[in-house]
Order: C-alpha cells, then sequence, then structure tokens
C-alpha cells in the first residue's frame, strides 16, 4: 500500500504524486498563526516537465513515492537519443534530447550522472552539483584592463557559452555549476 504523506511533513527532497504529476520538494514553507491551520507552501519541481512552482498546499495528502537514482555514465550520441551505460551491468539505455535540454551542455564523454526513473518511466538525469569540462574556444584577453572583473567569452566542447575570468586559457579545464552554468575555477592540474 501506498505511503501518505501529509502537506506539512513534506520535506527538502521528498517526492510526491500529486493530480498526476510527480513532484519534489526543492523547499518548504509553513506558517502557522494562532487563529487558523498552519499555511503549507513549498517550492516545487515536476519531474516530467522541469517546471519549478510555488504551490499552497496546506491541509492536502499525497502518495509518497520513492524515485530511483541509478549511476550511469555518458557514452555517445546516437542521432538525436542520448546513450548512458550502467557501469556494472554494462545496459545501454537511451534519452530523447528533448528530455536533457539544458543537461545536455555538460554531457561529455564519461560523465557520472544518474537516471532518475519511477517505475519503468524514466524522469531524465542528475549531474554533479560540479562539473570539469574543457574548453573549445574563448576570447583574447584585453591587455591593461585590471580595474574591474572583466570576464570573457569561452565555449565548452559541448557548444554552450560560458563567462569565464581574463586569465583562463583555451587549454585550461574548467569547473561549472551545472545548475546555474556558471564558471566555479579551474580544474588543479
Amino acid at each position: 500500500m501506498a505511503e501518505i504523506i501529509h502537506a506539512k511533513d513534506l520535506r527538502p527532497g521528498n517526492t510526491f504524486i500529486n493530480n498526476g504529476n510527480i513532484y519534489e520538494v526543492i523547499e518548504n514553507y509553513f506558517n502557522k498563526t494562532a487563529m487558523r491551520e498552519g499555511i503549507v507552501k513549498c517550492k516545487v519541481r515536476n519531474l516530467r516537465t522541469k517546471a519549478i512552482t510555488i504551490d499552497v498546499l496546506t491541509g492536502g495528502k499525497f502518495e509518497k513515492i520513492v524515485i530511483d537514482n541509478i549511476s550511469m555514465s555518458f557514452s555517445y550520441i546516437d542521432g538525436t537519443n542520448y546513450v548512458f551505460m550502467n557501469n556494472e551491468t554494462f545496459e545501454t539505455l537511451e534519452i530523447p534530447e528533448k528530455q536533457l535540454m539544458w543537461e545536455k551542455n555538460f554531457l561529455t564523454e564519461g560523465v557520472e550522472i544518474k537516471i532518475q526513473k519511477y517505475n519503468d518511466e524514466i524522469l531524465g538525469i542528475k549531474l554533479p552539483d560540479q562539473i570539469t569540462c574543457e574548453l573549445q574556444d574563448c576570447e583574447e584577453a584585453v591587455q591593461g584592463n585590471t580595474v574591474k572583473a572583466i570576464s570573457k567569452k569561452a565555449w565548452l566542447t559541448t557548444g554552450f557559452e560560458i563567462a569565464v575570468p581574463q586569465f583562463v586559457r583555451k587549454t585550461d579545464k574548467v569547473i561549472i555549476n551545472t545548475e546555474t552554468g556558471a564558471y566555479v575555477g579551474r580544474e588543479n592540474k
């Protein structure tokens, strides 16, 4: 039998079903006033559409579910599908490009990811918080401009454009935040 969870008990990381959609709680807010029931607001991510919303869930009861996170590594692109391999069983799994619109910017051969699965439905992939990428190209530094922290454009081997500090060279490997796509630092050699 399915486990039921009350809205007031939802915490970040919990997953539940509401109106046929699968949600993951990002943040939750609980406001209790003296004369009435507490108000529960949750910032949730729809795991099917990737949309993030803030919903008022006061008084709701939901079916709590467990999302399977399967460790895999990215292998290659086959037309419009991205192919991943399970490192233990060597099984491969194809995911259509349209399900990976943001994530594909950071996928290079051998990158370790987690496939999110509920029953037999593939919901998407979960990237590490930070990832090391090679640069394909970057603009030349502007000489003499040392007053402000000026950035320049650089492109990852996947074609994704990022802003990097002036001292970064084309031969450097950079660390990128996969949530925002922002430069974090250079890889230590």
